[in-house]
């Protein structure tokens, strides 16, 4: 059999009696963590954030080299695409509407403390055995740990839909309110009746640019990462399962997905952190 494989008898029977180190015991638990994690989410995790999860949910401190390492030899990838990002991008020209642009172009997403900036939007999603059926999402994110504040959904976008949405979140969070709350300049935004609620509320409502995405990007990231992250690997059939999804999804978003932008905690730790200190 040596003769066989291509070694000698010699570092076979070395091979044989060799004892296993404490480093590759450690790989192993490793490898069966990251299996587990990954495949309970659609193996969405990059090195960076499985790097993370694992110096934060287990007893080993790793690098995010060795993460790497162990993946790669196991053929262990992640599902999502990495954007590529236009570094070329022209800078777009100040215009007042919108409370979140900076002069020099960039945005404002990273508010010093929760209800200081609130941003929402709405995304169309499909079900149904031929695809074609139609809901729309809305939602309400607070930019500074990115949870998801309120949801709602109908047939059709509407100043009901966002309505309703907005007075939950409202609700949800005992009545505290943003000083400003961002959307796009789509009609149910601009609305009568959805400008009136803000006003009597007291919320600045600061607008995108038209044809601008990129100045609503963090309602673009989340919904890109809804997408990609749980509805590429569902079907659902029907309103109600594609609303259970919806569900399930938030909830993780909001009380288990640890975030490397948050020091490696969750939006609710990151959130009750904030009003802990402030207490």
């Amino acid at each position: 059999m040596c003769a066989y494989i291509g070694v000698s008898r010699a570092a076979y029977y070395k091979w044989t009696h060799r004892k296993i180190t404490a480093r590759e015991l450690e790989n192993d638990a490793i490898l069966t963590y990251i299996i587990k994690r990954q495949e309970s989410n659609n193996y969405i995790y990059g090195v960076r954030t499985m790097t993370m999860y694992i110096n934060v949910e287990t007893p080993y401190h790793v690098s995010q080299g060795r993460v790497r390492r162990i993946m790669r030899s196991h053929g262990i990838y992640s599902s999502i695409r990495v954007a590529k990002r236009d570094r070329k991008a022209e800078k777009k020209e100040f215009i007042l509407a919108n409370k979140l642009l900076r002069e020099d172009g960039s945005h404002d997403f990273t508010p010093e403390r929760p209800n200081i900036t609130w941003a929402t939007d709405c995304s169309e999603l499909r079900f149904g055995v031929d695809i074609k059926q139609r809901l729309r999402l809305s939602a309400i994110k607070d930019l500074y740990d990115g949870s998801i504040l309120a949801w709602d959904v109908a047939g059709t976008e509407t100043t009901q839909l966002v309505t309703a949405t907005m007075t939950k979140a409202l609700k949800a969070n005992h009545g505290l309110k943003p000083e400003i709350l961002h959307s796009d300049q789509g009609s149910v935004y601009t609305s009568r009746a959805y400008n009136t609620l803000l006003t009597g509320n007291g919320i600045t409502h600061s607008m995108s640019r038209p044809g601008t995405p990129g100045d609503n990007s963090p309602m673009e990231s989340f919904w890109s990462q809804f997408k990609t992250e749980e509805l590429a690997f569902k079907h659902p059939l029907s309103e109600i399962e594609l609303i259970a999804i919806i569900k399930k999804y938030i909830n993780w978003h909001n009380k288990e997905r640890r975030q490397l932008a948050l020091n490696g905690m969750t939006p609710e730790e990151y959130r009750n952190h904030a009003v802990q200190e402030s207490a």
